[in-house]
């Protein structure tokens, strides 16, 4: 029997203790997430010399399309503005 108490003794404990860690390392997580964006936002408009609310758009190289012979007609449409 004394072993029981002791069990929900150290369970309670336990689960005490994470209550009162666990929301500290959550928001310590967060916080470590949201300066870790906001720095990699930061880099970007420094290193690229665009002012803020300017758009810059990166073209990547495309690559081929393989389409089966056997399938059809294929027709690649491209929205232009």
């Amino acid at each position: 029997m004394e072993g029981f108490f002791t069990f929900v003794f150290v369970f309670i404990l336990i689960i005490w203790l994470a209550g009162k860690i666990l929301p500290l390392l959550f928001a310590w997580w967060i916080k470590r997430k949201i300066m870790k964006m906001q720095g990699s936002q930061r880099d970007y408009r420094h290193n690229s010399g665009a002012k803020e609310g300017d758009v810059h758009v990166q073209g990547g190289e495309r690559a081929k399309k393989v389409v089966d012979k056997e399938v059809g007609e294929y027709i690649d449409f491209e929205e232009t503005n």
